[in-house]
């Protein structure tokens, strides 16, 4: 499984909730995130306001069914290693990796709850605004 990664450039922007940036080889990678996102119209902050008993939090994921058949492989690599010329990211978000290497096993979750509170359209707002 070990092989040499070579990269000649990477350029990421920006790296976030429970995401890896990773060169060489791993036996496991796990990530998780559970997100609960407000967007509201006004600022109001109340620690207690929401808590985190939302069905998508505690809901199993269904798993798609394993094949236990045995598989006989055999993978010869001509040359040992990984070569990589540029890549360029601009975001890595929400339990994703970017990985340049082998990997054994990899296990990934992502459970995002979204909550919009707006008011209503009001034709004043609309009427207020001015096309110079």
């Amino acid at each position: 499984m070990s092989r040499l990664s070579v990269v000649h450039f990477l350029r990421v922007n920006a790296v976030s909730f429970s995401s890896i940036v990773q060169i060489g080889d791993s036996q496991e990678v796990r990530l998780s995130a559970r997100v609960l996102a407000v967007q509201r119209q006004f600022e109001y902050v109340d620690s207690g306001e929401f808590p985190l008993v939302f069905p998508v939090f505690t809901k199993l994921i269904p798993r798609p069914p394993v094949d236990r058949e045995v598989v006989c492989r055999l993978t010869f690599h001509a040359c040992p290693l990984i070569a990589v010329h540029s890549i360029r990211i601009i975001g890595i978000s929400a339990t994703s990796a970017v990985h340049i290497g082998s990997t054994k096993h990899v296990q990934t979750e992502s459970r995002v709850k979204h909550i919009r509170q707006l008011t209503e359209r009001r034709e004043t707002y609309a009427s207020s605004r001015r096309a110079d």
